[in-house]
């Protein structure tokens, strides 16, 4: 890894510290959540637990990387130190690998307090390969929603992803069915879901630790949204160099 790699990283995991609204939003919604109505109810059934706590796990990832990622991308290009920077010789990797390792360690903020809560406080348990296996879903689900969040960040204003930001997980969470039992769905959220990235990233994750069957539409539709977050990206980020810099 370069050494202008690692300059980004430490310029932004500096600027992420000395603004720790954020970053401590992710950090104690999804675990918050987890210890307050989650674990009262459940932390003693191995099956029910194992699966919420994956669900959490993954709803704390959509927070961090549509947090991170929209807000960081939108506020550089508004900024004149933004402008500067895409004039250097290092050219935008450096950049983006920078961006992408804070997002990292945001991630990790949002997850590992869950995992110890699940660990430590209620019965959730499910074999190291199934661990590992969940693991690797959880990267796919990390790939789908940097990628939202990077979309965000080169198709609104600062001002417009921060609001985004701020409403814009709930929705699809809710969505997705994240907040609610598979016995208690409402019959709306079960039509939509199988649609909606948050779905298909659960089932994923899910499938991978506990081996139980979902419905392909999900995953199909995840695969698609992955698709069309990527083209988005792409998309936004050159309609931003022609406009700014052609």
């Amino acid at each position: 890894m370069s050494s202008l790699t690692m300059t980004y990283t430490r310029r932004n995991l500096a600027e992420t510290i000395r603004t720790p609204t954020m970053f401590l939003t992710v950090a104690l919604v999804p675990v918050g959540v987890m210890v307050f109505f989650v674990v009262p109810f459940i932390g003693q059934d191995a099956a029910a637990i194992t699966s919420a706590t994956a669900t959490l796990v993954v709803f704390g990832v959509l927070m961090a990387c549509v947090a991170h990622f929209s807000v960081a991308i939108a506020a550089q290009r508004e900024s004149v130190w933004g402008h500067y920077l895409r004039t250097l010789p290092g050219g935008i990797a450096p950049q983006m690998f920078g961006y992408l390792l804070v997002g990292l360690a945001v991630v990790a903020a949002a997850i590992v307090p869950i995992l110890l809560v699940a660990g430590v406080f209620t019965a959730a348990s499910a074999p190291p390969s199934r661990v590992l296996l969940a693991a690797g879903a959880l990267l796919i689900a990390v790939v789908t929603f940097t990628l939202l969040g990077l979309a965000m960040g080169y198709l609104m204003s600062m001002r417009a992803a921060a609001i985004a930001n701020s409403i814009g997980f709930l929705p699809l969470a809710v969505a997705g069915g994240m907040f609610f039992d598979q016995a208690d769905t409402p019959e709306i959220i079960e039509q939509i879901a199988p649609f909606v990235p948050t779905r298909g990233a659960t089932d994923l994750v899910l499938v991978a630790l506990t081996g139980e069957p979902v419905g392909p539409l999900s995953l199909v539709m995840l695969a698609v949204w992955i698709t069309i977050f990527a083209g988005l990206t792409v998309w936004g980020h050159r309609r931003d160099q022609v406009r700014r810099f052609a």
